[in-house]
């Protein structure tokens, strides 16, 4: 059985995010149809800047000063999709890395979450959401950082460890 961190709602601060002060955190989600044995997550399609404009990524953010890293990513998911998570297991890039890199001083933490809301609509930093399967995830034109996470994701979903454990 999946343990399920806890339902966040507030924006609570607490222990400081333990990263370099040069290092930028970033925390994102792969939202799950189920954290217990996902077949789906959400995509969403980037809106801005021009750049980056019809690219995939996960949903997240940056976290502030002071936050917790589970707690900047339940408020980036309530501000961006208006949504109240579960938050599961962490996905690392493996047992050795905990944090993914963006590129020069950004680093993501990425978790599995799950939300009971139905239907989920995009914010204004998104053109659109949707739901994939991990060979539809494929065709989507993802943010090159993002890529190795979705790769990470597929193999944990294949080896029906997406639910409570990596690899």
């Amino acid at each position: 059985m999946c343990q399920i961190v806890e339902n966040y709602q507030g924006g609570a601060k607490g222990a400081q995010a333990t990263q370099p002060k040069a290092t930028q955190l970033v925390v994102g989600a792969v939202l799950v149809d189920d954290l217990r044995q996902p077949m789906r997550f959400l995509a969403a399609q980037r809106a801005y800047p021009a750049q980056l404009r019809g690219q995939w990524e996960f949903p997240g953010g940056k976290v502030e000063p002071g936050e917790v890293p589970q707690a900047a990513l339940a408020r980036e998911l309530r501000e961006e999709l208006d949504i109240v998570v579960k938050i599961g297991v962490e996905v690392t890039p493996d047992k050795s890395l905990s944090t993914w890199p963006l590129k020069p001083g950004l680093e993501m933490r990425v978790w599995l979450v799950s939300t009971d809301r139905p239907e989920i609509r995009p914010g204004t930093s998104h053109m659109q959401v949707k739901w994939v399967t991990p060979v539809q995830a494929l065709d989507l034109n993802w943010l090159a950082p993002d890529l190795p996470i979705v790769r990470q994701i597929i193999k944990l979903m294949a080896a029906g460890q997406g639910k409570c454990v990596q690899s």
